[in-house]
């Protein structure tokens, strides 16, 4: 079912994006039974978010990598099992109201045992922390959380997304920026005493690693910015993150990669040397397997 919206003008890349984003995952979900009820989104700027539900069966399923970020509230009890990216796989008991964050650009895997129905709000960093204040980190997942006063905002969600009307869309998108507000004071909370890992010390992390992207990047290297032992790190980081210190770092080479390719007229030589891939052929593996794309497609289709 595509998405309904409110008309008026804004950026057509951002409006794509939510809308493939969206209908991306609604295609793998009926490939394994599943269906979207309904998808909406309010099309007035570039902090638009696009809310959806969907019901399905019991299914395995395999989300390629999307352009925009996937916040996922579960509306039914079930067991999860799976992971982002080429993570270690988990089992989850999830309790109704859990969410799930999955960042943009990373592929995922996951199976449920039981028939369930879900919410889930496609968005871009921009919709949160335009200016960077919040300290949000769009490359970070979440797994298996419970957000206070979430499930009230949920319920008239689910409610909103199948209801006809304009209001309807003005409604969901509101409830839909709530419950990631929501998100972000989660993730700002601090963290339990007996974890050496913070999100504040992830973004540091990822400072360090932006800045020396053209080098080569050792665990030993994010372990000494981290003030910690290398084998304690490892173990801690992946835990924390769900990504081990080799997919983080590649995570944000790949972003470099893209932007390069976005933005500028570089050759892919030198998009691969500036982004820290040993050369063109290891940068064109590394998108293909983990964004499902060149980098010459993807300067075609988004330069």
């Amino acid at each position: 079912m595509p998405t309904r919206a409110m008309s008026s003008e804004i950026e057509p890349d951002h409006r794509a994006h939510l809308r493939h984003g969206a209908d991306a995952y609604a295609s793998v979900l009926a490939g394994a039974g599943g269906r979207q009820l309904e998808a909406l989104m309010r099309e007035s700027d570039r902090t638009s978010v696009c809310s959806a539900i969907y019901t399905s069966p019991p299914y395995d399923l395999k989300v390629p990598a999307l352009p925009v970020s996937r916040l996922s509230v579960n509306l039914t009890p079930a067991r999860v099992t799976g992971g982002i990216d080429d993570g270690r796989s988990r089992s989850y008991e999830c309790r109704r109201y859990a969410i799930f964050l999955a960042p943009a650009g990373a592929t995922a895997a996951w199976r449920k045992d039981l028939p369930s129905r879900h919410l889930t709000i496609y968005f871009r960093p921009e919709a949160l922390d335009a200016d960077g204040s919040m300290g949000f980190d769009p490359e970070l997942p979440l797994f298996n959380a419970q957000l206070a006063g979430s499930r009230p905002l949920a319920d008239e969600l689910a409610a909103e997304l199948q209801t006809a009307g304009s209001l309807a869309v003005e409604a969901s998108d509101s409830l839909a920026r709530l419950l990631l507000v929501r998100m972000v004071r989660h993730l700002q909370r601090p963290d339990s005493a007996g974890s050496p890992m913070s999100h504040r010390l992830v973004q540091r992390l990822r400072g360090y690693v932006m800045a020396h992207l053209s080098q080569r990047i050792l665990v030993a290297d994010l372990a000494r910015h981290a003030g910690m032992p290398a084998n304690r790190f490892a173990q801690a980081f992946t835990e924390f993150t769900q990504q081990t210190p080799y997919q983080f770092v590649l995570a944000q080479r790949l972003e470099q990669a893209t932007q390069l390719l976005r933005n500028t007229s570089l050759s892919l030589a030198h998009v691969a040397h500036d982004s820290g891939f040993a050369n063109q052929q290891h940068l064109c593996h590394a998108m293909r397997r983990h964004l499902g794309t060149t980098p010459s497609r993807y300067r075609q289709q988004h330069g």
